[in-house]
């Protein structure tokens, strides 16, 4: 498989957005030669709105349910959702969901209930 990505290519650090509220005030570095860049919730929400709104326009969408981060112990259930292929084939090369049995616990299934569905 071949795609062309268009003018930017990968993924910029400094391209990351996070909402500072009272958990990630204290949670994240933030400040100089900090990756991570300061939104207010308002603006989140406008961008969020602005997001469904562009996919829900589209007769396709791609999602990926998947766990980010390969510890157990910390690692958090996301439902990617995106406007190409490519771009879905790509979270899911990135964020891969680990072992098999993963996917029953993803859904909160016991490996039958998977087996039977």
């Amino acid at each position: 498989m071949a795609t062309l990505s268009g003018a930017k290519t990968g993924c910029s650090p400094r391209d990351k957005r996070v909402v500072k509220d009272e958990t990630t005030a204290n949670e994240l570095w933030w400040g100089k030669g900090s990756p991570n860049i300061e939104m207010d919730e308002h603006t989140f929400l406008v961008h969020r709105e602005r997001v469904v709104d562009y996919l829900n326009s589209l007769d396709k969408v791609f999602v990926n349910d998947q766990f980010l981060n390969w510890d157990p112990e910390h690692r958090i259930k996301v439902q990617i959702v995106s406007a190409r292929a490519y771009h879905s084939l790509f979270m899911h090369n990135i964020n891969n969901m680990g072992k098999d049995g993963d996917v029953a616990l993803f859904f909160g299934l016991s490996g039958r209930a998977i087996r039977e569905a």
